[in-house]
C-alpha cells in the first residue's frame, strides 16, 4: 500500500512541476507550443498573410531561424528540469521526506504490532493463570479426603489380620476333631471310646454341670457347680450370641472359650468315636493287612471324611468369632461414641479385641446407623464417589464370605445325597453280583 502511494504521489508531483516550469521560463514558447498566434515574416519586410509557407523563397522567416535556438533551449531546459527534479525535488526533498515518512510509519506499525502482541501475551498469560488456578482449586477439592472417608480405611485396617486368625482357628478345630475321632495317639481318645467318654464326663462334672438339670437331680453329681459356664458345652444359642471368643490355639494354656467350643464340637460330631480295631483283625500273624480289616478301616475313614465336611461349617462359624488384635477397639469405640454410646457400653457390645465377625458386622450394619454418615454425604462429589467405592469393596468381601458359606453348604448337600444313595448302591451291586453268579452257574454245563 505504501509503495503504490509513493508511486502515484511522485508521478503527480513530477507532472505538476514540469508544467509550471514551462510556463515560467518560456511563456512565449509555451504559448507557441500550445497553439498561440501564427509566426510573422518580419525580416523581409513582407508580412505573411496567413502562414510562413506563404512567404517568398528569398525571405527566410524569423521562426525558421529561431527553431534551432528554441530546440536547444528546450533541450537544455529539459535537462535542467530533469536534473532539478532528480537532484533537488527527489533526492533533496521527496526521497528524504518519504524515507522519514516510511521510517515513521514502520516505527508506528511496529509499535502497534508490539502493543497487539503485548495484549496477546497478557491474554495468554491470564488464561494460563486462570487454568492453573482452576486446576489447583479442583485438586484441593478432589484430593482433600473427608473424615467419613477416613473411617472406611481405619475400620478395615486390621481386617486381614482378623481373617488370618479365623483361618488358623478353623484349621485347629478341624485338626483336633480329626485326631480325636481317629484315636490319634496324642489326643484324649488315644485309649479308645472309653477314655474319650471318661474324660468328657469328668469335664462336665467339674465345669459344665448344672445342679438344676434332670429335675434337680444333678446336685450330688456336680462336683463344683460353675453357674457362669453351666451347659456351655450344649447351649449353641449362647455361643452364637458371642461376638468375640478367646480362641488362641497357638498358646499352650487353653482358655475357657476354647474348652467350651471343643466340648460342644465333641457333643455335636462324633459323640461316640470309632472303636479300636483289634490288631489280629487288621493283619495276620505274618503282619500282612487282611482284606476284611482293610475294608473295615477304610469304611471308618470314609465316615470320618463325610463327618468332617459337616464339622467344617461349625468350625467356620466359630472361627469367625475369634478375637483379633486390640488396635481396632479405639476406632470402633470412637464411631460408637458419635452415636451416643459410652465407652462401657461400647466394650460390652464389641469387646476389646473385635473379631472378624464383629468387624464385618460393624462395617456392613452398625456404621450405617450413624446419622452423621448420611450428613457427610453432603460433601465433595469425589469424596462421595470414594465412599461408594469403599462400600462396594466391603460388599465384595461380604459376598466372598457368602460364597464360601455356599460352597460348604453345597458340599454338605452332596455328601448327604451320596450317603442316602449308599443303600441303593449296595442293593444294586448285590443284585448285579447275584445275577453274574447265576449266569456263570448256568453256563457251566454247556462247557462240557
Amino acid at each position: 500500500m505504501i509503495n503504490k502511494f509513493k508511486y502515484y504521489a511522485l508521478l503527480a508531483i513530477t507532472a505538476l512541476i514540469f508544467t509550471g516550469a514551462m510556463a515560467i521560463y518560456k511563456p512565449f514558447t509555451a504559448q507557441a507550443f500550445f497553439g498561440g498566434h501564427p509566426p510573422r515574416c518580419c525580416e523581409c519586410g513582407i508580412t505573411c498573410s496567413s502562414n510562413v509557407s506563404n512567404c517568398s523563397s528569398n525571405c527566410q522567416c524569423q521562426s525558421d531561424r529561431e527553431t534551432p535556438v528554441d530546440t536547444q533551449y528546450f533541450t537544455d531546459l529539459a535537462i535542467e528540469q530533469r536534473e532539478w527534479l532528480i537532484n533537488v525535488v527527489w533526492e533533496a526533498h521527496l526521497l528524504p521526506a518519504m524515507m522519514l515518512m516510511t521510517e515513521q510509519i514502520t516505527a508506528a506499525a511496529t509499535s502497534q504490532v508490539m502493543m497487539i502482541g503485548t495484549l496477546f501475551d497478557a491474554k495468554h498469560q491470564l488464561e494460563s493463570q486462570r487454568i492453573l488456578q482452576s486446576l489447583t482449586a479442583e485438586a484441593h477439592a478432589q484430593y482433600q479426603p473427608s473424615v467419613g472417608m477416613c473411617q472406611f480405611g481405619t475400620l478395615t485396617r486390621s481386617l486381614t489380620s482378623s481373617e488370618r486368625n479365623k483361618e488358623i482357628t478353623q484349621i485347629a478345630m478341624a485338626s483336633r476333631s480329626s485326631q480325636r475321632q481317629a484315636l490319634n495317639g496324642d489326643g484324649i481318645s488315644a485309649g479308645g471310646r472309653a477314655d474319650d467318654l471318661r474324660s468328657r464326663y469328668t469335664q462336665v462334672k467339674n465345669v459344665y454341670c448344672n445342679p438344676t438339670d434332670l429335675s434337680n437331680g444333678m446336685v450330688d453329681l456336680c462336683a463344683a457347680p460353675n453357674t457362669a459356664r453351666s451347659n456351655r458345652d450344649i447351649d449353641f444359642t449362647a455361643l452364637s450370641q458371642e461376638k468375640n471368643l478367646n480362641l488362641r490355639f497357638t498358646n499352650t494354656a487353653a482358655s475357657a472359650d476354647e474348652a467350651d467350643v471343643l466340648s460342644m464340637q465333641a457333643n455335636l460330631y462324633g459323640h461316640r468315636v470309632m472303636p479300636r480295631i483289634p490288631e489280629d483283625r487288621l493283619s495276620d500273624v505274618d503282619g500282612n493287612i487282611t482284606r476284611s480289616g482293610a475294608q473295615t478301616y477304610l469304611e471308618m475313614r470314609a465316615i470320618l471324611a463325610k463327618r468332617s465336611i459337616a464339622e467344617a461349617a461349625f468350625a467356620a462359624y466359630v472361627a469367625e468369632r475369634t478375637e483379633s488384635v486390640a488396635s481396632m477397639q479405639p476406632y470402633m469405640e470412637g464411631a460408637l461414641r458419635e452415636m451416643g454410646v459410652n465407652a462401657t457400653e461400647a466394650r460390652a457390645l464389641f469387646g476389646t479385641r473385635p473379631s472378624y465377625h464383629t468387624q464385618m458386622y460393624f462395617l456392613t450394619n452398625t456404621m450405617y446407623q450413624n446419622p452423621q454418615f448420611y450428613a457427610d454425604l453432603y460433601d465433595k462429589p469425589e469424596n462421595v464417589d470414594r465412599k461408594k467405592v469403599s462400600m462396594q469393596a466391603i460388599n465384595l468381601k461380604l459376598r466372598s464370605d457368602m460364597y464360601d458359606s455356599q460352597i460348604r453348604s453345597n458340599a454338605i448337600q452332596s455328601v448327604l445325597l451320596e450317603t442316602l444313595l449308599d443303600e441303593y448302591e449296595d442293593k444294586f451291586v448285590n443284585e448285579a453280583n447275584i445275577q453274574q453268579q447265576q449266569s456263570n452257574v448256568i453256563a457251566l454245563p454247556g462247557l462240557y
